[in-house]
């Protein structure tokens, strides 16, 4: 799998850009000052392969300032066959998203996959020791790049949690107004209950098998990457035990009370452990940084397994992020990837800008 083309219309500061990218070398490295679109030039790659960004979540916000619409557009490469990709959004005059390969409309779950990334930026580090919200979305997007079944599954609970929570809001409501006959609200629920324990319980099971891959790999990598030998826990937290519904309808009475809820896929976490003692509560900002590294090669690995495709490497100013060690060991994993690489400085990657091919982020227009 290879980008050869990346076309931009309106995107963020981008408003015409048409990018060949470079053949005869597997890594392309953009230098340039902060503020001139290092980032935005891997956003909109991202975007191209998952469809949303990395850094923000309003669409209108990729949208250059005095225009109405955005267009991503990337010729890539598969089994040697060439394929277009697209993704459109529009902010008037009716707001509208659209995904295309090749021309033909496709969903976000069919267009999902096209173009497998790997993306390791500063901000990544929140995933280990902020929200469980950036845990979950770290399981999401490697699991809804590889496996179709779990974003139909993730899609599909999604949309019944947001029915399951206004349902138990009305309950709750009738309930507070002295109503009695609850009864076609709770066959309601019951219906609800059934495809939430279906689409729940595969959700959970696949990154349970997932956090297991990570598990049996990650020790190994780190020990490569810091040279020091430590035992690397990771734990995947969940209040599902063996039967879905059953715990649902068990829960039924806290969940009316509260009106959302209670468990589920969307509200289960990861857990990480340097010998036994949590990461958040212990670790050095140079722990952090390795860990980091070496769920991002794991994650590399896991792509190849399941797919038998060599994803797309998006590393923004990761460089100067890591130590000498570190940089070897990132270097010697890229070589073989087609790798977007961003620097404000080119010493930050000076080892590896002879197998590069070396851009000023100015001259990308």
């Amino acid at each position: 799998m290879k980008l050869k083309k990346l076309q931009l219309e309106n995107f963020r500061n981008y408003k015409a850009l048409s990018f060949e990218f470079p053949q005869e070398k597997n890594i392309l490295i953009l230098v340039g000052l902060n503020g001139k679109g290092k980032t935005n030039f891997l956003e909109a790659i991202y975007a191209l392969s998952i469809g949303r960004s990395f850094r923000t979540l309003i669409n209108e916000h990729l949208v250059n300032w005095d225009a109405d619409y955005l267009r991503i557009k990337g010729e890539i490469v598969q089994d040697g066959e060439e394929e277009v990709l697209e993704v459109f959004f529009s902010k008037r005059p009716r707001r509208q998203k659209n995904f295309r390969k090749n021309g033909v409309n496709q969903k976000n779950s069919e267009y999902i996959g096209n173009l497998i990334t790997v993306l390791f930026h500063p901000e990544d580090l929140n995933m280990l020791y902020l929200s469980p919200s950036y845990r979950r979305q770290y399981l999401d997007t490697l699991l809804s790049q590889t496996d179709k079944q779990y974003l139909f599954a993730l899609t599909q609970y999604r949309k019944i949690l947001k029915q399951r929570n206004a349902l138990l809001s009305e309950i709750l409501k009738n309930k507070l107004r002295g109503g009695k006959d609850t009864k076609t609200l709770e066959e309601d629920l019951d219906t609800w209950d059934l495809q939430m324990a279906d689409y729940g319980t595969q959700i959970i099971k696949k990154r349970q098998a997932l956090v297991e891959f990570i598990s049996q790999k990650i020790e190994e990598i780190y020990r490569q990457i810091s040279g020091l030998n430590e035992e690397i826990q990771i734990k995947y937290s969940t209040k599902f035990r063996e039967d879905f519904l059953y715990e649902l309808k068990e829960r039924r009475d806290k969940d009316v009370y509260r009106a959302k809820t209670g468990m589920g896929p969307h509200l289960d976490d990861l857990s990480f452990y340097i010998n036994s003692l949590e990461i958040d509560s212990m670790a050095s900002r140079g722990e952090f940084r390795t860990l980091l590294l070496s769920l991002k090669l794991v994650e590399i690995e896991f792509i190849k397994e399941k797919t038998s495709q060599i994803p797309l490497l998006l590393l923004d100013d990761v460089f100067s992020e890591l130590d000498e060690e570190r940089q070897k060991h990132l270097t010697s994993i890229i070589r073989i990837h087609q790798t977007i690489i961003t620097t404000t400085h080119l010493e930050n990657v000076m080892d590896i800008s002879d197998i590069s091919e070396v851009i000023g982020i100015e001259k990308l227009g």
